[in-house]
């Protein structure tokens, strides 16, 4: 057990929800936060505690932990007029488990850092079925002593935490890897859609794929869920689109050109406008399956 014995949890969603619960199973005692109440109540009657305010949760936890939808959200929480920084102390280790912008998770790291608090940031890769398991992938920024200090938190939640440098560094790595799923499953789609409009069963595309040096266990469960229309959310569209559109500002920033990503998020937009934005991104491609029936 770490050296801290009480954990705060602010953002109770999809992930976070299913985190706090795996960190309350392995011996932390958890306090939760959350923007619509309903959510914190909901883990209250397991026995965790639930604070007033993202500064409440601060001051009474050992370390506290983020994973909030995007950069506006967590700017509110971390630096609001009720944020975490208003409640933090020397000694405190906050680990944000968002995935947000390089500049933000710099900005929490310097404003933390100067009332005493170590800061690490750790997106996650894995979906809802990792984070109800524990068995997540953490993509870590932080310093080797920060890093250290999280390690008790990390295996309560992923099965392996990689440390890919300063704080910046697992944000920009986390980007990378939602640029490659975004562009792997729309191949994939794609290539189904026009196999079954050429009258070929679709789901011999996906069997031949991973039967061949291409396979992988995302094609799998991503392909079943589009041919079966089973877009119950894993992942939405609408933290895909948001993932996409900060990898395409990072792109900008360091004038890398990246057309594919660029196309793809024009897919998600058109997702997003045919109304399929909360369902999970296997329903990236469904407007394009409602075009190929009116050819």
């Amino acid at each position: 057990m770490a050296s801290f014995q009480k954990v705060g949890f602010a953002g109770l969603g999809i992930m976070g929800a299913r985190m706090a619960r795996s960190l309350s199973r392995k011996g932390f005692k958890v306090q939760v936060w959350n923007r619509s109440a309903d959510k914190a109540k909901a883990l209250e009657a397991t026995g965790m505690g639930v604070a007033a305010t993202p500064a409440d949760l601060a001051a009474s936890v050992d370390a506290f932990c983020t994973c909030v939808a995007d950069p506006a959200a967590l700017r509110e929480v971390a630096f609001g007029a009720h944020g975490l920084l208003q409640g933090a102390r020397p000694g405190q280790l906050f680990v944000d488990f968002s995935t947000v912008s390089v500049e933000l998770t710099r900005q929490l790291e310097r404003a933390f850092s100067e009332r005493g608090v170590d800061f690490v940031e750790a997106p996650v890769t894995g979906s809802k079925n990792g984070a109800e398991k524990g068995t997540l992938l953490i993509m870590a920024g932080a310093s080797p002593d920060a890093f250290s200090r999280a390690q008790p938190l990390f295996e309560a939640v992923g099965e392996k935490a990689i440390l890919c440098g300063p704080v910046g560094a697992g944000t920009q790595v986390k980007l990378a890897g939602n640029g490659l799923i975004a562009v792997m499953l729309q191949g994939l789609c794609e290539g189904m859609l026009l196999a079954r409009k050429a009258g070929v069963d679709p789901r011999k595309v996906l069997e031949v794929v991973q039967a061949s040096g291409f396979r992988s266990p995302y094609y799998d469960f991503k392909g079943k869920a589009f041919l079966d229309h089973d877009y119950e959310t894993h992942f939405s569209i609408d933290l895909m689109f948001k993932d996409l559109g900060l990898f395409l500002d990072s792109a900008a920033h360091h004038r890398v050109p990246t057309p594919l990503i660029a196309s793809v998020r024009e897919v998600y937009q058109l997702a997003r406008a045919a109304g399929h934005g909360a369902q999970d991104i296997a329903a990236a491609a469904e407007p394009l399956r409602a075009l190929s029936r009116n050819l």
